[in-house]
């Protein structure tokens, strides 16, 4: 199980298989087809992991570093495929769920090869509400920057890892995880 937080706002959930661990960290694994729950502002909202305006899923492959403020993942789409890394605290196995708090900077490596950090926006927006304190904020920077750093130069596991990971798990052929328990606040 894996849960984003973002602070005053709500939480996402959703499941994943436990793949492996090695020297990058902990590998887990969403097939398509799998629920992604939200709950904003006291909303609940549903769909499947990775759908966002898609008409359905994708699968997607986590890594949760073995130290550090990211999390990454890797989503493959026909013969294209993107890696997108949340900036956040460091993620943390509380209870049998990984947990982060989302500092909204989000690196991303398009099918292009083209390198962004996204939503620097949201990012301003919550160090001055005091949803990310100054120490947050700066370690948030400095993650961003290295981590961008790591995809344009396709620094491993950033390189070819991780897609490799990818095709392991999806020639496993898991099936989708729909089923969550009951939220439980944070």
């Amino acid at each position: 199980m894996i849960r984003k937080i973002k602070r005053s706002k709500g939480f996402a959930r959703w499941s994943a298989y436990e793949l492996e661990r090695d020297g990058f960290g902990f590998w887990l694994f969403t097939p398509p087809g799998s629920l992604f729950r939200a709950e904003v502002g006291g909303a609940i909202t549903e769909c499947e992991v990775g759908q966002g305006t898609r008409p359905s899923g994708l699968a997607v492959l986590h890594l949760i570093p073995l130290s550090g403020w990211w999390m990454a993942q890797w989503t493959a789409e026909g013969e294209q495929g993107f890696i997108s890394v949340e900036v956040c605290t460091p993620p943390a196995l509380v209870g049998g769920e990984w947990q982060f708090v989302d500092l909204e900077l989000d690196p991303y490596r398009g099918p292009d090869g083209r390198v962004i950090v996204d939503d620097e926006d949201e990012f301003v927006a919550a160090c001055a509400a005091g949803g990310i304190a100054p120490g947050e904020a700066a370690a948030a920077r400095a993650a961003a920057t290295e981590v961008a750093g790591w995809l344009a130069s396709g620094v491993e596991p950033f390189g070819q890892v991780g897609w490799g990971k990818l095709r392991d798990a999806l020639h496993r052929g898991l099936a989708p995880l729909t089923w969550l328990p009951d939220a439980v606040t944070v």
